[in-house]
């Protein structure tokens, strides 16, 4: 991993970055422990839908010629997951917290693989990257565009991740799926909503790809991780048992694999939406 540098942000304050400050800042991230987060479980990471999609859209095998950026790292285990296949990655947060995290694991994912990896984290804004135009294969986050709640912010850094893609290179973005069909069901069952994080915007297939049309990227695609899922999302009934837990779970990865739903319907029902766009 590159020397550990943290530089310092444009003054421009970025919506997503500033929203997420205090949950770093107090340490309160109920999402990850980093005592979990094992080589094994980031290796695993590059199988997962997350990664799997993104990979075989635009059709990038690991080299560490294929640069690519993750715009929006957070605790960076999906940059780290690219490194240790083989692409040579940088990734950047905001916030000075996510990046120390996001360093750390790094660190202990070298220590337990043996070797250096080819990957930069630092701090950087994502409504003005501190990168050349057309740098990067690939430019990606993960649950980063939703908490930009107006359309012009949203724009601007969809805009970033455009140009410092290369041509025929890729952008892409998964985002929670904040107007789902079944929230107004979800809802009547008890359903708190986005209510333990901050503000979202509502965003569905079709305006996330507008919005990626709306920045000059063309031949853009959507689709779904893990759409089945959205059948058990809520009530959470069945986690009051383990081994009910486990066999719901079991369940709904069966049913992705084997009766896999058209890209259309995934991206219409899952709870997280997946848009990649070619930059012509």
């Amino acid at each position: 991993m590159h020397p550990k540098k943290i530089n310092p942000v444009p003054e421009e304050k970025c919506q997503a970055g500033e929203a997420w400050r205090t949950f770093y800042q107090s340490g309160n991230l109920s999402w990850i422990k980093p005592e979990t987060i094992t080589l094994d479980y980031v290796r695993g990471l590059a199988q997962t839908e997350w990664i799997g999609r993104i990979l075989k859209a635009t059709g990038f095998v690991p080299r560490q010629t294929v640069r690519v950026l993750e715009a929006g790292c957070g605790s960076g285990i999906y940059a780290i997951s690219l490194a240790l296949l083989g692409f040579s990655v940088d990734a950047f947060d905001y916030n000075k917290e996510a990046v120390v995290l996001a360093q750390q694991l790094a660190q202990n994912a070298e220590t337990s693989a043996g070797r250096k990896l080819n990957l930069r984290v630092y701090q950087d804004n994502l409504l003005s990257i501190q990168a050349a135009s057309q740098t990067y294969d690939l430019v990606f986050n993960q649950s980063v565009l939703e908490y930009f709640v107006t359309d012009g912010a949203r724009h601007q850094a969809i805009a970033e991740m455009v140009r410092v893609t290369k041509h025929d290179g890729y952008v892409a973005a998964i985002v929670q799926h904040t107007g789902h069909p079944f929230n107004a069901l979800w809802k009547s069952f008890g359903w708190p909503g986005y209510t333990h994080q901050p503000q979202v915007a509502i965003l569905t297939p079709r305006s996330l790809q507008r919005a990626f049309q709306q920045t000059g990227l063309d031949a853009v695609t959507l689709d779904g991780i893990y759409p089945w899922h959205a059948f058990f999302y809520w009530p959470h009934w069945y986690k009051r048992w383990r081994w009910l837990n486990e066999g719901v779970y079991l369940l709904g990865k069966a049913l992705n694999r084997f009766c896999p739903l058209p890209r259309s319907w995934r991206a219409a029902l899952a709870t997280q939406i997946l848009a990649i766009g070619r930059k012509p």
